[in-house]
């Protein structure tokens, strides 16, 4: 409206300083919409650089942090426990996935001190690019201390660094969920890990952390005081099967992370039964019959009460374990 029409008096056709505002091409702005322009492949993000911390060097100083310094901290603030490494003698000396659930950022230093020497020592841990790697101090210090690569979860042309890496012989330890959790129970698992396992033909390690949310939650620099029990435990590998796409091989990977989280928590047989769920291992739990038809998801006061019950001491779990 003119400025004659807003102080009264009739409207006299013109265009105001707004309209005049809005119809300017600020920057050499596009006059065709962007839904009307042609389609143009995504450009690929120009990607945090950490070869660097694959390097010799890099390795040696990240072996001496982990075993001198990390490990010895982890064990000082927590009572760890670690079941099931011995899978990687089965594995072989080939790459493989570790995929695990994800609560707390006391989860991939956990991971990488459980894991054997040899395995650690030409194992890199994916991480969100928008978090770990906008900054140049948090890139550079994760890249060192844990081998970090960064990996985009809001969307965008895809990094081929995971599959490069597998590729060169390299592991990878992915958190399918893409986030730490808010209250403990595990997410809807994404289908990057899964569909790497089956790109790369690379076989993967299903892992299961406990009390990791209790111990250090969403919005702790440092666990919690009296040296909470946190506990790993990995599965046997798993391989797609014939035929198997992208979204069945993801089904069955959340699946065996819960088992397993069920297995620490309980025993191996009970760990079995349909519908076996746990805290922070597992998915969110549900009221009703084992989560069957017609249950509801549990209150969110409910999962982190459940998340937050310490794992009890490792025991022998199996009839075939001494």
């Amino acid at each position: 409206m003119s400025a004659a029409g807003r102080f009264g008096g009739p409207p006299r056709p013109g265009v105001g300083a707004r309209e005049l505002a809005r119809g300017f091409r600020w920057g050499g702005r596009r006059l065709v919409p962007a839904s009307a322009q042609e389609y143009r492949r995504a450009a690929p993000a120009r990607e945090f650089p950490t070869a660097w911390a694959r390097s010799g060097p890099a390795r040696a100083a990240r072996t001496a942090f982990l075993e001198s310094a990390m490990g010895p901290l982890l064990h000082a603030a927590l009572t760890p426990t670690v079941t099931g490494s011995e899978v990687f003698d089965a594995v072989g000396a080939g790459p493989v996935l570790v995929v695990s659930n994800h609560s707390s950022h006391l989860d991939a230093p956990m991971l990488l001190c459980a894991l054997p020497r040899r395995v650690r020592e030409r194992t890199a841990v994916t991480a969100a690019a928008d978090y770990f790697f906008e900054s140049t101090w948090r890139g550079l210090s994760s890249a060192l201390a844990f081998g970090t690569v960064p990996i985009e979860r809001r969307g965008g042309a895809p990094s081929s660094t995971p599959v490069d890496l597998l590729r060169d012989g390299w592991n990878l330890v992915v958190f399918p969920e893409g986030t730490r959790s808010a209250d403990g129970a595990r997410g809807r698992f994404r289908l990057g890990a899964a569909y790497l396992a089956v790109t790369a033909g690379v076989p993967v390690v299903p892992a299961a952390v406990r009390g990791a949310y209790a111990a250090m939650p969403r919005g702790r620099a440092w666990p919690v005081p009296g040296r909470p029990r946190v506990s790993v435990r990995f599965g046997q590998p798993m391989r797609p099967g014939d035929g198997e796409d992208v979204r069945a091989f993801t089904a069955r990977l959340s699946a065996e992370v819960d088992r397993l989280g069920v297995e620490d928590a309980t025993s191996w047989w009970a760990s079995l039964r349909p519908g076996a769920a746990v805290d922070g291992a597992a998915a969110t739990p549900r009221v009703g019959a084992a989560g069957g038809r017609g249950a509801v998801p549990a209150a969110r006061w409910r999962r982190v009460w459940e998340a937050t019950e310490p794992p009890v001491p490792a025991r022998s779990r199996s009839p075939w374990e001494r």
